[in-house]
């Protein structure tokens, strides 16, 4: 605790200060833009670190993955293009209750709910660190792969009324993550010949694509009558009843986002999709969300921002990264010359402290600039549409652009835009599409890692104690969704609509 303490002050003195609050609003700016992401701006800062000790330099770095994650929120809430892939779920109700001219309670409620969860996962992250990551530690391919398996499941079957386009929805998902080389042993297939095609469809106009052109032809279709803003809302347009029905879903969602972030390789995008199913399955209004429940955006939000801490439990504890950032944030331990690990704890445990104190700080400072900017992004949403439309279709086509400087993803984003378009006038919902697109290559890679092991023997999917838990999980998820599915079809008409 004095460790801790002493590097508070030091953090909180005012060249330090200053220099957090500057990377936290370049942050929440790379956030907020589509195109650009959390990772983006580290890297951009990796270099800047060589002017400042370890503990200082750390701590910029850890500021830019936190406001990073934080500012997807905005554009998600007022525009439905999530900046970042942990904001895809917050689209969900944010953008419906900000339609509805409640945009101040839908972003305050989202910045709340980011704070308390990325503050959840730093507890987490302070007194369970080395225990929780020697779990994650002893997953191998069978225990990712049923996982994968369990939560593409849980998505498909708890996503919308209708069970079947759910699983249809996951399944297209990963039919579209399957296009470039195969993992292990680099075959290309789907290429149609086009060698561009080898390379797969990217994240990034992947995601731009599935929802911010959607988006855009409605607006250039229908151009839609935008409600009178409530702006006189007082406080963060949050009330405290609210704070207290959403308490449990809150802690809940915080779980899972921790939990999903040690797991390597998986991270925020799955997280916050994930936490969203699984707030819709227990809530009493499950036929409100999707319409501008406030519960969603509590789900979302607590998840993204908590699986933060959980992406640098094994980051620090075992050297091993949680997501794309980590990964990043391991070349900056490497500038200062350390190596994280179960070392860095005994020998510059004043380094591990500066970060929980930079987590602290940055938190703070994020839910500061945010409500301070409570009531400025709304207006947003009073630009004409014939001035906002022009300058969304550039801002899309930048972002999908810089992922990798290649025309061809220009062509999957609109490709990927009508098909979302078309998915979502039919009724399909596009989250299961999210996560199977996630989590495809994940489950292939593992499972065929598992199969080569053994053979072809899938017995250690039942014989392995974590593998054998999200097996049995699996298989009780399908269970409840065939029962379900069954149940809905003899109700009669008028109890199915309720």
């Amino acid at each position: 605790m004095d460790l801790f303490f002493a590097s508070l002050l030091h953090l909180l003195q005012w060249p330090t200060l200053a220099s957090l609050f500057a990377v936290v609003i370049m942050g929440l700016i790379f956030g907020a833009l589509p195109g650009l992401n959390a990772t983006m701006a580290v890297a951009i800062l990796l270099p800047v670190t060589f002017l400042f000790d370890q503990s200082t330099g750390l701590a910029l770095l850890i500021a830019a993955y936190i406001s990073g994650v934080s500012g997807g929120l905005v554009s998600a809430t007022l525009l439905r293009i999530p900046g970042t892939p942990s904001s895809i779920a917050t689209t969900f109700d944010a953008y419906p209750l900000a339609q509805s001219g409640q945009a101040v309670k839908a972003l305050g409620t989202g910045m709340l709910a980011s704070f308390l969860g990325g503050l959840f996962s730093l507890v987490i992250l302070i007194f369970f660190a080395p225990a929780v990551a020697a779990v994650a530690i002893s997953f191998g391919p069978f225990e990712y792969a049923a996982l994968a398996a369990l939560a593409l499941a849980m998505v498909g079957v708890m996503s919308g009324d209708d069970m079947t386009r759910g699983l249809l929805a996951v399944m297209l998902g990963m039919a579209l993550s399957f296009f470039g080389f195969t993992p292990i042993d680099g075959t290309p297939r789907f290429s149609f010949g086009s060698s561009a095609m080898n390379a797969g469809i990217g994240m990034l106009p992947f995601m731009v694509g599935l929802f911010a052109i959607p988006q855009l032809m409605r607006e250039i279709i229908n151009l839609p009558v935008m409600k009178k803003l409530e702006m006189e809302l007082s406080g963060i347009g949050v009330t405290l009843k609210e704070v207290r029905n959403n308490l449990v879903n809150l802690v809940r969602s915080s779980l899972i986002g921790t939990g999903i972030g040690i797991l390597p390789g998986i991270g925020g995008a799955a997280s916050n999709l994930i936490a969203y199913a699984v707030a819709k399955k227990f809530s009493r209004e499950e036929s409100t969300f999707g319409k501008g429940n406030v519960a969603g955006i509590w789900a979302s939000e607590g998840a993204n921002n908590a699986s933060i801490g959980g992406a640098l439990i094994p980051l620090l504890a075992l050297g091993i990264p949680g997501d794309g950032v980590t990964a990043m944030l391991i070349g900056g331990f490497e500038i200062h010359g350390l190596q994280p690990g179960p070392m860095l704890f005994r020998n510059t445990p004043e380094v591990i402290q500066a970060i929980y104190a930079a987590f602290l700080i940055t938190s703070i400072l994020v839910l500061i600039l945010q409500f301070s900017t409570l009531r400025l992004f709304p207006r947003i949403l009073l630009i004409p549409r014939h001035y906002l439309v022009p300058i969304l279709v550039v801002l899309t086509a930048v972002g999908a652009y810089t992922a990798e400087f290649r025309f061809f993803d220009l062509w999957v984003m609109f490709a990927v835009g009508v098909l979302g378009y078309y998915l979502e006038r039919f009724r399909f919902p596009l989250a299961p599409v999210v996560l199977g697109f996630v989590m495809g290559p994940l489950l292939e890679e593992n499972l065929r890692r598992a199969l080569l092991l053994t053979g072809g023997d899938l017995t250690p999917f039942l014989m392995r104690p974590y593998a054998a838990v999200f097996s049995a999980a699996l298989f009780l998820i399908i269970i409840l969704g065939l029962w379900r599915y069954r149940r809905q079809r003899h109700l009669p008409g008028d109890a199915q609509s309720q």
